[in-house]
């Protein structure tokens, strides 16, 4: 596991269709579950696009209603910082995940509010 030097480079998010609300993913799409053992599954643009994230996502049999985007720097920002390192797995060797295992559940929820108007004000980035 390698931290991401690159405080700009995009981070992917698969949004499941039930995360999704009228004006874009809810914060639940960026808050880890308790399956994901305090990381939040992401993949890098260094490596992949958006498009081939979501193809690849889609391919393993998992749902996405789109892919949007968050940067190391966003995801480090204060109050409540969480690191991005790059976490490459067998099925999928651009992924990474932003690290918010050591915040408080409250802190949880403020950083994953922070990251959905992050992502929204960048986008829709597929398709």
């Amino acid at each position: 596991m390698t931290k991401i030097d690159d405080p700009e480079e995009v981070q992917f998010r698969q949004v499941n269709p039930s995360w999704m609300e009228d004006d874009g993913p809810s914060r639940l799409a960026f808050i880890p579950t308790k399956k994901d053992g305090g990381q939040l599954s992401l993949d890098r643009s260094a490596s992949t696009t958006a498009k081939q994230s979501y193809d690849d996502f889609r391919a393993l049999g998992l749902n996405s209603d789109g892919v949007f985007g968050l940067t190391p720097n966003e995801c480090e920002e204060s109050p409540n910082p969480v690191e991005c390192f790059a976490s490459p797995q067998g099925n999928n060797p651009h992924h990474s995940h932003a690290e918010f295992n050591g915040l408080s559940n409250s802190q949880k929820k403020a950083k994953s509010q922070e990251l959905r108007r992050k992502a929204i004000a960048r986008g829709k980035l597929h398709p």
